[in-house]
C-alpha cells in the first residue's frame, strides 16, 4: 500500500486486509488454537524469580505485578510481612488520569514521589513531558498526595526533604535543572544548571553512595559531568553574590566521539569512559576507543588525575559497571563470550563468577539500588533456556539462588552449545552451535 491521503483511507485498507485475513484463515479456528497452545506449553516458566528487593531505612522495598498486569510499588517493615502500596500503576491510571513511569523514595522515608505522565483519550501517555507527583508517608500507612510539580523529565532526591529535577523546552529538549523544596511554591524553584548548546540533553542522577548528584549534558556522541555534593544549600546563594557555579564541579569537558560515566566509591570517583589513553589529552578521535574504568580522587576528579582502576586486555571489552560498598561488578565480553569480573576493594583483588551453560549465553546484571547489597542477580538466555536468573554472593562468589524457564519439550541436558571461531579474510567471527550432545561433529564441517 502506499501512503494513505487520508486516516480514513487506512482505515478502509486495515479493514480490507482483516477481512482478508479471516477469509484465509477460515475454518482454521481449531488449529489456531491447537498451536497457540502447545506455543504456551513450550515456552511455559517453570519458576519465577521473586521481585529484587532493597531494605533501607527499617523498610524493604520492591516492585511487584497485580492481577491485570499493572506495576505496584510496595514496601514493608524490615521486621514484619505487612505490606504497604505505595502506588498502584492501575488505580494511578484509573482514578487520577496518569501513566506510571518512575518512582524514588527521600533519604529520610517520610516521602516518596514518581513521574507520571497525563494519559489521553487513547489510554496512552503521548507526552514526552511528566507530572512530578510527591506524596507523603506515614507508619500506619497513609499516603497522601502533597504537591505535583509540572514539566518534569527526570528527578532524584536531596536530603532535608529536597528534590532535584530536569525540564523540557520548546523542543522537548530536556535543558535545565531545577532544584525544589518540599512544601514550597515552584516559583521559589532554584535553578541549578542551564545548558545553552540545543544539541546536548541534560539528565540528573545520584551517586550509589547517596553523597553527590550528576549533571549530565550528553550528545549522541559525546558526554560532559558535573558533580555537586548532595548537600549543597542552592537557595541561601540566591540574592548573596554566590554563583551557583562555584558548587557544581566540571569532570572533563566534552569531546567528540567520547562518552564517560561515573559514581562514587571509597573516597573517589569510578570512571567508566573510551577517553584517549592519556584522559587529559583532547587530540581529535576519529572512532570510539574502547571503554576502560578509571578512577580520580574525590578532591581532584578533573582528567589530569585519572588513574586506571582495573585493567583488561586487548581482546576484552568492558560493557557495564555496578558499584557496590565492598565490590565493583564488572559485566565483560571476552572474545564473543561473556564474563562477569568482581573487584573486591577492601582486598584489592578480582575474581570471576561462574556463569551457566560454560558462558554460552546472553548476560544482564539486574540494576541494584542497595549501595551495601552483599549480592547481585544475574539474568541469561542461551539457545537451550528462555530465560533464566541466578543470584550470587559478591563475598563467596557462589551461586546462592536460580531460575529457569526452560521449554518443555526440550531437555537441556540432551544438548551441546558451544562457541567456535571461523575465520573470515583478516578477522576470526565468534559462531554459537547447538546441536544433539550425541551428534557427530566433523572439524571440517
Amino acid at each position: 500500500m502506499q501512503r494513505p491521503q487520508s486516516e480514513h483511507e487506512l482505515a478502509e485498507y486495515l479493514r480490507q486486509e482483516t477481512q482478508y485475513a479471516r477469509n484465509a484463515m477460515k475454518g482454521s479456528a481449531r488449529l489456531q488454537r491447537q498451536i497457540a497452545a502447545e506455543m504456551h506449553q513450550a515456552t511455559e516458566v517453570h519458576t519465577m524469580p521473586p521481585p529484587v528487593e532493597t531494605e533501607s531505612g527499617g523498610f524493604v522495598y520492591y516492585v511487584r505485578q497485580n492481577a491485570g498486569g499493572s506495576t505496584v510499588y510496595c514496601r514493608r517493615p524490615a521486621s514484619a510481612r505487612s505490606e504497604q502500596v505505595l502506588v498502584d500503576g492501575e488505580q494511578l491510571a484509573r482514578r487520577d488520569g496518569y501513566e506510571l513511569r518512575t518512582l524514588l523514595v527521600s533519604d529520610d522515608h517520610d516521602c516518596f514521589a514518581c513521574l507520571a505522565a497525563p494519559l489521553h483519550d487513547s489510554h496512552k501517555a503521548l507526552s514526552e513531558s511528566s507530572s512530578l507527583l510527591v506524596y507523603s508517608l506515614s507508619i500506619s500507612g497513609e499516603v497522601k498526595l502533597v504537591e505535583t510539580l509540572e514539566n518534569a523529565f527526570n528527578f532524584a532526591f536531596g536530603p532535608r526533604n529536597t528534590v532535584f529535577y530536569t525540564v523540557l523546552d520548546e523542543k522537548l529538549r530536556a535543558h535545565r535543572v531545577m532544584g525544589h523544596r518540599i512544601g514550597r511554591p515552584q516559583t521559589e524553584d532554584a535553578v541549578v544548571f542551564d545548558e545553552p548548546d540545543a544539541e546536548c540533553f541534560v539528565d540528573i542522577t545520584r551517586t550509589k553512595d547517596k553523597r553527590y548528584h550528576i549533571v549530565n549534558s550528553s550528545t549522541l556522541d559525546s558526554s560532559e559531568l558535573r558533580v555537586f555534593r548532595s548537600d549543597c544549600d542552592f537557595w541561601q546563594t540566591q540574592g548573596c553574590g554566590s554563583s551557583h557555579c562555584d558548587q557544581i564541579r566540571l569532570i572533563r569537558r566534552r569531546q567528540k566521539n567520547v562518552e564517560y560515566f561515573i559514581d562514587h566509591h571509597s573516597g573517589e570517583f569510578v570512571i567508566l569512559t573510551n577517553c584517549p589513553k592519556d584522559p587529559s589529552s583532547f587530540d581529535s578521535v576519529v572512532e570510539p576507543l574502547p571503554f576502560r574504568l578509571l578512577r580520580a580522587p574525590t578532591e581532584q576528579p578533573e582528567a589530569k588525575d585519572w588513574t586506571e582502576l582495573l585493567s583488561v586486555s586487548d581482546s576484552e571489552r568492558i560493557e557495564d559497571v555496578e558499584v557496590f560498598e565492598k565490590h565493583i561488578v564488572v559485566s565483560v565480553k571476552r572474545q564473543g563470550l561473556p564474563a562477569v569480573v568482581v573487584y573486591n576493594r577492601q582486598l584489592d583483588s578480582r575474581a570471576e563468577l561462574r556463569l551457566p551453560y560454560n558462558g554460552n549465553c546472553t548476560v544482564r546484571p539486574e540494576p541494584s539500588p542497595q549501595y551495601n547489597a552483599s549480592t547481585i542477580r544475574l539474568s541469561f538466555s542461551s539457545p537451550v533456556h528462555l530465560e533464566s536468573a541466578a543470584e550470587y554472593n559478591l563475598d563467596s562468589l557462589d551461586m546462592c539462588n536460580s531460575w529457569s524457564a526452560t521449554p518443555l519439550h526440550i531437555d537441556s541436558g540432551d544438548f551441546v552449545v558451544r562457541q567456535v571461531r571461523v575465520p573470515h579474510g583478516d578477522v576470526v567471527v565468534p559462531m554459537t552451535l547447538i546441536h544433539p550432545e550425541a551428534a557427530y561433529w566433523s572439524q571440517n564441517a
